[in-house]
């Protein structure tokens, strides 16, 4: 049995070395050139709602008990800090004048459902000027639902780096990041030291995230330079397809997309544009009135509970392989017609 560990500890463990990175970022200069614009004109309102429910005042609320893809039983929670460091590449050196570094350090913070067999893996990727810590109510659901999640935090895209709303072109290394997570966990899966052995299940992998960690993950779903095929579904809120073009999606995975039309950071027709070419099976509910990052970090709205039930439905239907779920998933957004429209390829 695992014992529960304290929130937010660190424990090295022995992990091998990651795959060597295969970005062409040649060739994705010119988009990373307008991804770092759009990204850095927002810069002030991205900064004003990735700090919402900490400087604004906003309640942070206690995420709802969820349902187990298993057994039925809302589960208790255990969060660490795995502090991964890939030796094999570097961190650039910041725009801000930082020096570079060697490597690339990924702190990643996961949620351990409680129990002793194995649960599907969520990967999540925070977006720019983000970090784990604005998701802990969204993670929360998911683990609660029998879920292991794991958020890195990226080296120089985080909310501890001053400079990180000029750091957009650093998408380029981050699905490569993601992929060197995934070694390490599974990895960390196999070692009878580490509170994950054996509580992986290996076959059912999904990517998620919002913004650009919503780029980042159709980067390491669908683009030819960095594609990573364990993962056998995905999730984007508020994304757009920055490093992934038609030309990538030469395999199908269900992909469920989530984007607020009152979106003024990505606006809502780049999330859609890029859903409109996926090759599908694949998902849009659109959040009508809603902006940016808020329905999926801390802050308190009113899409909270159809963002949890929605996503957690996502997760059983692809990963929990609960034929009942897609339909849950549809009844769900039906109930607050005002909240969302759902629409499916």
């Amino acid at each position: 049995m695992i014992h529960p560990r304290s929130s937010a500890t660190t424990r090295p463990h022995s992990v091998p070395a990651a795959k060597p990175v295969r970005c062409r970022a040649l060739a994705f200069t010119s988009v990373i050139a307008v991804a770092t614009l759009v990204l850095a004109s927002c810069g002030s309102s991205m900064e004003s709602e990735n700090q919402a429910g900490s400087d604004t005042g906003d309640t942070i609320a206690a995420a709802p008990p969820s349902t187990s893809v298993t057994d039925g039983r809302p589960r208790t929670i255990t969060t660490f800090v795995e502090p991964f460091v890939d030796t094999s590449r570097p961190t650039q050196p910041s725009t801000d004048g930082a020096p570079a570094s060697e490597v690339r350090e990924l702190p990643t913070t996961v949620y351990l459902p409680s129990g002793t067999g194995r649960g599907p893996l969520v990967v999540f990727s925070h977006g720019l000027g983000g970090s784990p810590e604005k998701f802990t109510r969204l993670h929360t659901a998911w683990a609660e639902a029998g879920y292991v999640v794991a958020a890195p935090s990226f080296p120089l895209t985080n909310d501890s780096n001053p400079n990180r709303n000029g750091e957009a072109a650093d998408l380029v290394n981050q699905p490569a990041d993601v992929s060197f997570v995934l070694d390490q966990l599974l990895a960390a899966d196999e070692d009878p030291a580490s509170p994950l052995f054996a509580r992986i299940d290996t076959d059912h992998l999904g990517a998620a995230g919002l913004s650009l960690g919503g780029a980042t993950t159709y980067g390491v779903i669908f683009n030819d330079c960095c594609a990573d095929q364990r993962f056998s579904a995905a999730m984007v809120m508020a994304g757009a397809a920055l490093i992934a073009t038609p030309s990538d999606y030469t395999r199908s995975i269900p992909t469920l997309v989530f984007h607020g039309d009152a979106d003024p950071v990505l606006r809502y027709e780049l999330g859609r544009g890029a859903w409109e070419l996926l090759p599908g099976p694949t998902w849009l509910i659109t959040l009508p009135g809603a902006p940016h990052s808020q329905p999926f970090e801390n802050t308190v709205t009113e899409w909270d509970e159809l963002v949890f039930a929605t996503s957690t439905a996502f997760w059983d239907a692809t990963l929990g392989e609960d034929d009942t779920a897609l339909q849950r998933m549809t009844d769900q957004v039906a109930t607050a017609p005002d909240l969302a429209v759902i629409e499916s390829r």
